[in-house]
């Protein structure tokens, strides 16, 4: 006579495990998900810094290399070259239509 108030405990219980057991599965899916969205973002963090100073370094080369341009040709030449290289440079052709 027993037998069937056990079943009835057991059969109440049921529920309340699967809840539990789709709580717990639930959480560990959101960690889970906030663990691999702070991975991406500090990785992406990274790559946006490494692009940043990538394009720090070219914009500084284009500006240095636009201020020597800039230059007049004589400022130049005697700026950059020594008189050892100056003998070593072969002339230039020009074509003339």
């Amino acid at each position: 006579m027993n037998r069937p108030s056990v079943n009835r405990s057991l059969n109440a219980a049921l529920p309340v495990r699967q809840f539990l057991f789709l709580g717990m599965a639930l959480l560990l899916t959101l960690a889970a998900g906030l663990f691999y969205y702070s991975w991406q973002t500090a990785r992406l963090a990274d790559q946006v810094a490494a692009q940043t100073a990538l394009l720090t370094q070219i914009q500084a080369t284009r500006a240095s290399t636009l201020v020597k341009a800039a230059e007049p040709a004589g400022q130049r030449s005697a700026a950059n070259t020594s008189p050892a290289t100056v003998d070593n440079v072969a002339p230039q052709q020009r074509w003339v239509f």
